[in-house]
């Protein structure tokens, strides 16, 4: 019974350290394999510990006849598994460097043949000894075949020492100490084979596979996690103290149609449009004097009667003046845009450490004309509510309010201004997160959303579902609706043909004021078009 307590003690301890690491969990991608086959080490190695502990305690009974047969099963399973956590060890080896190369080949080569014939061997001693046996007395007597396995397996991990050592030999702090722990872990495995070989009456080779475990526990899996936190939590800080311009921008976005984002010492300055509603004005403009640039746009862009008013209001000692005692300050104004007048709100504020300035221009052309729509909130959070997290499109929040809206002014006979309606539906988008993980499936959902706002720029894009879009089509995209379906579904079929890109079933319904009473009509008759193109593209 005392030969049992090293393999159970092993084992307690195997499963003590290990646990987490014994656990099955979704690993990244490119850590997936090293993890599943140390994990893979670790059951071997645990089968392992069992069947020493089951040796100990049938050897000493192994003169009851009941005993004897599963005393030399468990003689066949103990050499089995002692192959198989070599085997184990070095493909865990192998796969934690990501060594793919010639010399890993033929590593992984030798310990699969050695493996193979060991199954052979093992399969042959059930009629010939050739490992092990028993005589008359049933005392355990070992043959040639054991010591040469051993010595096979030594050679094997002093082959694995060498190669782990060489591949961190350029490598440097705590990869070279993982590398060189990983190393020692296989000398440690060799000096027990070799003093197993010398006393084969004793758990010699379960205490090896447990310092083996205890060292790579302790040196390789336990830092690297700890790493990994530390790393984890680095990037969390540097995320809180990082406060960029996109950032400020994206929180802003539901708010305004263009930011200006500008250094209060030296007027140099960003931009970033919202929704382009402003002509052919580029996309994150940026220039080195806000204030001398904004007077050129003021000659090209407003109204010849507010000129001299929002050139008095961008004058920097005003904003600086205006801004002392108060959070912000606002103007409106005309702009003429493809002769066509606009009206228009920019607010200015200051940041809470007073180094920039945040200018933003809003599109209020429906709240002058109908006088109906108040002052914009400034509470981003309360605004970005109405905007998807993941697409940075508009969500159902925001599409239930503009559909109450539309509805409206059915209701109340302004049917004069045509729209339509384009609903969508990203197809295979449980596959991907089936077989790639969620976080492909994010991406896929942003891909789509961004596809949708590149073919409809002048029209809000929503995402009403999971895999679900709606487009508000409008002006311009409402007057090129068919060429912008067409456009739309080309590019899609090329997407399906050459398999990148989002593949999106589309249909389209136009508001007919002569038939149509409730939005939900045009969305139902939209909806059935997208379906009609979702088996036409399945078919495809």
């Amino acid at each position: 019974m005392s030969y049992s307590i090293i393999g159970l003690l092993a084992l307690i301890i195997n499963l003590i350290i290990n646990r987490e690491s014994l656990k099955i969990v979704r690993e990244r991608e490119n850590e997936r394999r090293a993890v599943s086959r140390y994990r893979h080490f670790l059951a071997a190695a645990n089968c392992y510990f069992v069947t020493d502990i089951l040796w100990g305690f049938l050897y000493e009974r192994r003169e009851l006849e009941a005993v004897f047969p599963f005393l030399f099963l468990d003689c066949e399973l103990y050499f089995l598994f002692m192959f198989l956590t070599m085997t184990a060890w070095v493909r865990y080896v192998l796969s934690y460097w990501n060594q793919g190369g010639l010399r890993g080949k033929i590593l992984l080569g030798a310990v699969w043949s050695m493996f193979a014939l060991a199954l052979v061997c093992l399969a042959i001693n059930f009629f010939h000894p050739c490992i092990f046996s028993f005589d008359e007395r049933r005392d355990y007597v070992t043959a040639p075949g054991r010591h040469i396995a051993f010595v096979l397996q030594i050679v094997l991990y002093v082959a694995a020492s060498i190669y782990t050592l060489y591949a961190g030999r350029k490598l440097i702090g705590g990869q070279k100490s993982r590398h060189v722990a990983v190393g020692l872990t296989c000398l440690v495995m060799e000096f027990f084979s070799v003093w197993q070989i010398l006393q084969p009456q004793y758990p010699i080779y379960a205490m090896g596979l447990a310092v083996g475990i205890c060292v790579i526990h302790s040196f390789v899996e336990a830092r690297e996690r700890k790493e990994k936190e530390i790393y984890e939590n680095r990037r969390r800080e540097d995320q809180k103290k990082r406060v960029t311009f996109t950032q400020i921008a994206e929180a802003l976005a539901a708010n305004y149609d263009l930011i200006y984002y500008v250094d209060a010492k030296d007027a140099s300055y960003i931009s970033y449009e919202c929704r382009n509603i402003y002509g052919k004005l580029d996309v994150q403009k940026s220039g080195d004097d806000y204030f001398a640039d904004s007077k050129n746009d003021i000659s090209n862009v407003v109204h010849k009667g507010d000129r001299d008013l929002v050139g008095d209001f961008l004058d920097k000692d005003h904003l600086a003046s205006a801004l002392e005692n108060q959070k912000n300050c606002s103007l409106d104004y005309r702009i003429v845009m493809s002769k066509k007048t606009h009206y228009v709100r920019m607010t200015v504020q200051k940041t809470d450490d007073g180094s920039h300035y945040i200018i933003g221009v809003e599109n209020i052309d429906e709240e002058i004309k109908r006088e109906k729509q108040h002052l914009k909130a400034l509470n981003t959070e309360k605004e970005l509510a109405r905007r998807d997290e993941l697409t940075g499109v508009k969500n159902k929040t925001a599409y239930n309010e503009l559909e109450r809206s539309v509805q409206a002014n059915i209701d109340n006979g302004m049917d004069y201004l045509p729209f339509g309606l384009v609903v969508c539906d990203a197809n295979n988008l449980k596959v991907i997160n089936d077989t790639e993980g969620h976080a492909a499936g994010d991406e896929y959902i942003k891909k789509s959303a961004q596809l949708l706002c590149n073919t409809f720029v002048h029209s809000p894009v929503f995402r009403i579902g999971g895999d679900e879009f709606v487009v508000f089509l409008r002006g311009s995209d409402y007057a090129n609706k068919e060429s912008l379906m067409k456009s739309l579904r080309a590019q899609v079929l090329e997407n399906q043909r050459s398999g990148f890109g989002p593949v999106l079933a589309s249909g389209m319904a136009e508001y007919l004021p002569k038939k149509d009473t409730l939005v939900a009509e045009i969305f139902d008759r939209a909806d059935k078009e997208m379906y009609k193109n979702k088996r036409t593209i399945k078919a495809g």
